[in-house]
């Protein structure tokens, strides 16, 4: 805690909660301005300048308002954009209710409305945890903290196509110019792995079209940047995306190619699109193609598993393509590869030689029994004719049953040696 004078006027800064304040106290003097900034840190230590009273009627639209004017300076702005976008049906649904009246049962009530939208646990499990992220802001998460329990996520990796599936898919995808930007996107996902989220964050500056070549910035990991060839059906989908950008005003290398649309017809290049900018689109046009349920992001899974089954990508081939592949999805495509391999090596087989492999089966079998047969009358030798005595101190009569040969032990000494 420290006063300090700028512009011929004292600022506080303190922390609160590990939050930082820097606040203009518009004193000149510095003993009013301490006394000032010991009026600043009681406000935000009571919920921002709110009294406990106050912040139970303050409604959740307006606190998620108050939330989000700090977050910017605690987190990166994709992070910003995915809890304003998770915090959209939270406000349309519960919006207008007092911050003091969100109990379990409302939140359980929100729950049960999200799921009759057929929205997935995931994605409700998202927008209730930027709801708890506000309550606990305002100190009132605690009340039932213990008692909120997540819905379960599923851990399925992901489900990948047969080539009749992804051609149906393609065929009527293309057939409808309304849902175009979930067709170029689910076409470049199918043939690069990259996903939505990546996909719209890619800006213009991030396609080299001399190289034909896409970089992701975002994604698992932000601090790396992927590289993604392009083949001939994703460059055309890259293009088509950009010329549309174009269009819709993107003009710098820092704009987006998937604008974020404001109202109407009006763009704002330099923000990127929703993450829900294709999803009515893309289910209309899953269940048409007879697909229904299927995500997106299954594309993805989609185009790694193509990968796994072809014998010219290697798996630090499909590594370095897909980024972070997590251990159950790593194990899982190691078990597509070795199927594929299997696939490969059947083609070995030669029709003539495998017809044979019943004859054969039924030799092998012959000759087991001839052997068996001959070993029945070989009589077995106690280990006392190959190995040395134990040390120990034994009797007369151990010592001659151990280790003195028998008249059988002779018989098999002579046949093996030959002696008569």
């Amino acid at each position: 805690m420290v006063v300090y004078k700028r512009g011929g006027f004292y600022w506080a800064d303190f922390a609160v909660s590990g939050q930082r304040f820097r606040l203009p106290l518009k004193a000149t003097n510095k003993q009013e301005a301490a006394n000032l900034e010991k009026v600043k840190i009681a406000e935000a230590q009571s919920h921002g300048g709110l009294l406990p009273s106050q912040t139970a009627k303050l409604t959740v639209s307006d606190a998620g308002v108050a939330y989000f004017s700090g977050r910017a300076a605690e987190v990166s702005p994709s992070t910003v954009r995915l809890e304003t976008d998770a915090f959209k049906p939270v406000r349309r649904h519960l919006g207008s209710a007092k911050l003091g009246s969100i109990n379990l049962k409302a939140i359980e009530g929100y729950v049960q409305k999200r799921k009759a939208e057929s929205i997935g646990n995931r994605t409700i499990n998202m927008e209730v945890g930027v709801l708890r992220r506000v309550l606990k802001q305002f100190k009132l998460w605690t009340r039932f903290a213990e008692d909120y329990k997540r819905l379960p996520e599923p851990k399925n990796i992901g489900r990948a196509l047969t080539p009749e599936q992804e051609e149906k898919l393609f065929t009527v995808a293309s057939s409808h110019p309304e849902s175009k930007v979930a067709f170029l996107v689910a076409l470049i996902t199918a043939n690069t792995t990259a996903g939505g989220v990546e996909l719209r964050n890619v800006r213009i500056g991030d396609i080299d079209l001399q190289s034909q070549t896409l970089s992701v910035r975002v994604g698992k990991n932000r601090f790396r940047v992927r590289i993604l060839p392009l083949n001939q059906t994703a460059m055309w989908a890259v293009e088509q995306l950009l010329l549309r950008a174009r269009i819709l005003g993107a003009s710098q290398s820092d704009h987006y190619l998937m604008p974020s649309r404001v109202s109407g017809k009006q763009y704002d290049p330099a923000q990127p699109l929703s993450r829900w900018g294709w999803r009515t689109a893309w289910r209309k046009l899953a269940k048409e193609a007879g697909l229904e349920g299927l995500r997106p992001h299954d594309l993805r899974h989609h185009a790694i598993t193509k990968l796994a089954e072809s014998a010219d990508a290697s798996e630090q081939t499909i590594m370095s393509i897909a980024g972070h592949v997590s251990r159950e999805m790593l194990t899982h495509y190691s078990h597509i590869r070795t199927e594929a391999k299997r696939k490969a090596v059947a083609a070995l087989d030669n029709v003539t030689i495998t017809s044979q492999l019943g004859n054969w089966k039924t030799n092998a079998d012959d000759w087991k029994k001839l052997e068996l047969k001959q070993n029945k009358h070989v009589l077995m030798v106690g280990t006392g004719r190959f190995e040395l005595p134990t040390p120990r101190t034994p009797s007369e009569c151990s010592t001659r049953l151990s280790h003195v040969p028998t008249q059988s032990s002779r018989l098999v000494e002579s046949r093996l040696w030959g002696r008569p």
